[in-house]
């Protein structure tokens, strides 16, 4: 067995014994200074600067596109994908997963109808706003060129 130690000595702080280094000399800069320090990045724009995003109709009606062109090619896989759950089930004869293909793809086909409707649904909504920032421009540029039309606003 081990001795008995007095607990209050085995946290007590011994201080260690004091050691001088040997003075090192100091070192010498290197020839080569090596890449200039990077610049701090700029500041943020003041508040009534110029906007740091800018949006227009063009520019919804392109992210509309992309969303339709985006839906269309998801749609163009249900094909190759039902082709894939064939050819699984045939070569997986007697495997005990080969039940639940019909689950797998029906679950596919919920997914992808479901993707497919909010890619659409997104698309209509790029297509409205770029409709309604069309209409507020013609609006907006109504007023100034007639100060004494009739305020589509109100």
């Amino acid at each position: 067995m081990s001795q008995a130690v007095d607990p209050r000595l085995a946290y007590a702080q011994v201080s260690a014994p004091v050691t001088t280094a040997a003075p090192q000399p100091e070192p010498t800069p290197s020839p080569s200074p090596g890449p200039p320090p990077t610049p701090p990045p700029a500041a943020p724009p003041v508040w009534g600067g110029d906007p740091d995003v800018g949006v227009s109709s063009s520019f919804l009606r392109g992210r509309a596109n992309d969303c339709d062109t985006t839906s269309e090619l998801l749609r163009k896989t249900g094909g190759p994908a039902e082709d894939a759950f064939r050819d699984l089930a045939k070569g997986a004869h007697g495997w005990s997963f080969v039940d639940s293909i019909d689950d797998m793809q029906s679950r596919w086909e919920l997914l992808l109808t479901l993707i497919t409707g909010r890619l659409d649904t997104a698309a209509q909504n790029f297509r409205n706003s770029a409709d309604a920032y069309d209409r507020n421009e013609v609006a907006t540029a109504s007023q100034f060129a007639d100060p004494h039309a009739p305020n589509p606003f109100r």
